[in-house]
């Protein structure tokens, strides 16, 4: 399983969904799933602009959870 990690993100930040929407200039639906870690998947141009947006790496953002 892949775990979003936006929201760890966001709190550091103190950000709300909103300045993650406007910030990372992506709607409110997909800033609210990847918020809520719901997103079932992330385009490239939504991961590039979280990357650009936090400074930070892929693995940053997504981590890799082995099922049990």
């Amino acid at each position: 399983m892949i775990k979003l990690k936006v929201s760890d993100l966001m709190e550091k930040k103190k950000w709300n969904i909103s300045d993650l929407m406007r910030k990372a200039n992506i709607g409110y639906t997909t800033a609210h799933r990847l918020s809520k870690g719901k997103a079932g998947y992330v385009t490239f141009d939504v991961l590039s602009s979280l990357c650009q947006t936090f400074n930070v790496e892929v693995g940053e953002i997504l981590e890799y959870v082995p099922d049990k």
